[in-house]
């Protein structure tokens, strides 16, 4: 197995824990073995399955960077992949790590509030290429071809809108759509196919010198219904057969490290409570040379 699998395995696997759910009741709070309910905010150790899961610091490396995340952020509870791919899991409305123990025998309800966070180094392209090239084809495309016109792929194609929650939507231009199914017709002799649901809707924040900051691409809103809806603390079913979800890209410059985030669309109004999150995560738990 490749070195991304594992870590696409996991975002994979939220998406299919919220679908598999999507009809079914949401089952009381579970208990650990010791009887603990996995919505207490324990920081004691705990032995689920034979393992016993703590707060300890593990190490992670990023490049040239260490840090000492506690076991219990890790997406697996443990530490880094067995490839050293790193990823963290959070918890709306708080964007706290969970209590050690908790992953073996998560709920539903546990499942719905996280936010999984890849944390990457990079050093093929300039940092500051990174987010350009996460909302553009220009990774997978060759400079000239026709899919460099498909407004679908390319945020310098799409529209602005007004602003919301903070963010710039940027919309697909139908008439850019139509010539570019045009086109593809043409030159690959078969007919486009056009399906809105897999046209995501894009979301952007800039910095004051126009620079893009955050990138964020989630189930179009006008198709997909959010799934879920907030009552306190809880993320409850609603109308849909499955929940919209979001990707959300983001870097830390000043340590070439990218920062892509998954959850459910329903927090994309906390984006930017999630992002100063994950910024003092990296703040707080980076090693000392």
């Amino acid at each position: 197995m490749s070195r991304a699998p594992a870590r696409r395995l996991a975002s994979f696997a939220l998406v299919a824990v919220l679908s598999a759910t999507a009809c079914a009741k949401s089952p009381s709070t579970e208990k650990d073995q010791n009887g603990t309910a996995m919505s207490e905010d324990a920081t004691s150790p705990r032995t689920v399955g034979g393992h016993t899961y703590t707060t300890q610091p593990v190490e992670a490396t990023l490049g040239p960077h260490r840090f000492m995340f506690p076991a219990n952020l890790y997406y697996n509870q443990i530490g880094p992949f067995a490839d050293g791919g790193v990823m963290l899991t959070l918890f709306w409305p708080d964007f706290d790590a969970a209590p050690p123990g908790d992953r073996p025998v998560r709920t539903t309800q546990d499942s719905r509030r996280q936010v999984l966070i890849e944390l990457h180094y990079l050093d093929r392209v300039p940092i500051t290429d990174y987010l350009a090239r996460r909302s553009s084809n220009d990774a997978t495309s060759e400079a000239g071809s026709l899919e460099r016109r498909d407004p679908v792929e390319r945020l310098d194609l799409r529209v602005a809108q007004p602003e919301r929650l903070g963010l710039t939507p940027y919309a697909i231009e139908p008439s850019l759509l139509a010539a570019y199914a045009k086109d593809s017709e043409q030159e690959l002799g078969v007919p486009y196919v056009h399906n809105p649901k897999m046209e995501p809707d894009w979301y952007v924040a800039r910095s004051t010198d126009g620079q893009l900051r955050t990138f964020i691409s989630c189930d179009p809103a006008d198709r997909i219904p959010d799934g879920l809806v907030a009552h306190g603390k809880a993320l409850e079913r609603a109308d849909g057969d499955r929940v919209a979800m979001c990707r959300h890209s983001m870097v830390d410059l000043d340590d070439s490290i990218t920062i892509e985030m998954t959850y459910a669309r329903v927090m994309l109004s906390d984006w930017q409570r999630m992002e100063a999150a994950v910024r003092e995560l990296l703040r707080r738990y980076r090693a000392k040379s």
